[in-house]
């Protein structure tokens, strides 16, 4: 025997947890609780993945995969991603300025977002909820919830979209859908 010890693995207990601000963008690490570098588009893909882009097109084009059902019927090929106000199918988007207008941050995941984490704390001026859809009509089981940290919350719900949220504009801190 050697003598020498083998580097050990870090187990999931001894990694260090990823900051959620972090963010990939056109192949770099950005923090969205500084800057968006000119991001248009962020989507929160989990915990630990967050994908930024220059455009509602590019952002599409890498997250159709996810949110885009096969055709099965003549042809075979992909159908459209059922897009409603620049927000795909199956994903929660609030956007920074009325009318769907800005930057736009995305989520498909159920749980409390922070948007600090984001830079978007006090800046969701509309949003879109395309979550709960299918061919055959929303399931009316998907929706959201805007939070402004004193308890005022504003429901979501799914296969809906709110232009502009009037009193509510500006107030959101934290989002889950």
């Amino acid at each position: 025997m050697s003598g020498l010890a083998s580097p050990a693995t870090a187990g999931p207990s001894q990694q260090m947890l990823r900051d959620p601000s972090l963010a990939s963008f056109q192949g770099r690490t950005i923090d969205l609780s500084k800057s968006w570098e000119g991001a248009r588009v962020c989507a929160v893909l989990s915990r630990t993945e967050v994908r930024c882009y220059a455009s509602n097109e590019e952002a599409s084009a890498d997250l159709a995969p996810r949110s885009t059902p096969t055709n099965t019927g003549r042809g075979g090929g992909p159908i459209s991603t059922l897009a409603w106000h620049g927000c795909d199918n199956d994903w929660l988007c609030i956007y920074e300025h009325a009318d769907f207008g800005g930057r736009k941050l995305q989520f498909n995941e159920e749980y409390w977002h922070d948007l600090d984490e984001w830079g978007f704390v006090d800046q969701t001026s509309s949003w879109v909820n395309n979550q709960g859809g299918s061919w055959t009509g929303c399931s009316g089981s998907d929706s959201g919830t805007l939070g402004d940290g004193a308890g005022d919350n504003r429901t979501m719900t799914d296969c809906t979209a709110s232009a502009n949220l009037g009193s509510y504009n500006d107030r959101a801190e934290d989002i889950h859908g």
